[in-house]
């Protein structure tokens, strides 16, 4: 039985779903924590056994220049990998300059992975394919808000679009924050899930998710979703095209003990995938979530005993 993550383990299944499926935003509450500190952990992490599960350091591109003290500390065997957030439209050559001389700096200490930006409730398709257009070759993740209606119109929107271009447009969705009321809902984020998976737009996740199995938790006094609810969900609505109601199943369980991975399969309840099918989903559709602690979420997997197989020591 596995009790702790502390390397990577044998069984291919729990290691497609755990690579590189948590981006570091440790600067993002509830941490926020200083740049320098969350660096330093940054580091810290991607020199450690545990090193295969980070995604990377989430940061605003208004504070890319904060970063050249920190050269040193990188290098292209270990580089600064990061997750960039454009903050406004207007602001986006600005951004995109401060993008081009961090690598200018850094050089091969440094890689852009993904560009993040959050979409106002009711946007149009030109907004989009300027945006597509002005942010080069990286992919995009576009935070979405507004009704379920509005929701509908943007990924129909960014459906068109990715049909057209060889630049793929994903879908970004806040899982919670600091307080209740930023918590979506199990039918919210089922409804988005789904659709995105019908339009196949790939998918990831941002706050909220500290927890794997969905729980009550007090210092936010209402139930998180946790994050192998969510990814189970997201890799069987991929695989298996399982309906909204499944989805909304998953998300609301809070038993681990329906989550179950074997060596070469995760199942939950009468649905099983193989670590194949895990592999395809977190490549193209469920790609990684954003969380202010690395330590926490992977830790808190570990004392699971929803695990069949035997660790590597």
């Amino acid at each position: 039985m596995l009790t702790k993550v502390n390397v990577k383990w044998r069984e291919e299944a729990v290691s497609h779903f755990m690579t590189e499926l948590i981006d570091y935003a440790g600067l993002f509450p509830p941490a926020a924590l200083p740049l320098p500190k969350a660096i330093s952990n940054f580091h810290a992490y991607i020199h450690e056994s545990d090193s295969w599960m980070l995604g990377p350091f989430v940061i605003p591109a208004s504070r890319l220049g904060e970063l050249i003290p920190f050269k040193a500390q990188f290098n292209d065997q270990y580089p600064l990998r990061l997750s960039v957030i454009l903050t406004k439209s207007e602001e986006i050559e600005t951004e995109m300059e401060a993008i081009r001389l961090f690598l200018e700096t850094y050089k091969t200490a440094g890689t852009i992975e993904a560009i993040e930006f959050p979409l106002p409730p009711q946007i149009n398709s030109s907004f989009l394919e300027n945006l597509e257009k002005r942010t080069g070759s990286y992919p995009i993740y576009c935070e979405m808000t507004g009704t379920n209606d509005q929701l509908l119109n943007t990924l129909e929107t960014i459906h068109s679009i990715n049909q057209k271009s060889l630049k793929r447009i994903g879908i970004k969705m806040r899982m919670g924050g600091i307080a209740a009321n930023l918590f979506p809902s199990v039918k919210q984020a089922a409804f988005v899930i789904h659709e995105c998976q019908k339009r196949e737009l790939a998918l990831k996740f941002t706050a909220g998710l500290h927890h794997p199995i969905r729980q009550y938790r007090t210092e936010v006094e209402t139930r998180m979703h946790g994050f192998v609810n969510v990814f189970t969900a997201s890799i069987l609505a991929y695989s298996r095209s399982v309906n909204t109601a499944t989805i909304q199943a998953i998300l609301l369980d809070e038993d681990p003990t329906n989550f179950s991975f074997t060596t070469d399969s995760l199942s939950w309840r009468d649905f099983t995938v193989s670590s194949a099918d895990i592999f395809k989903a977190r490549s193209f559709f469920a790609a990684s979530y954003g969380s202010c602690s690395f330590n926490e979420p992977q830790e808190e997997l570990g004392e699971l005993t929803i695990f069949h197989g035997e660790a590597v020591r």
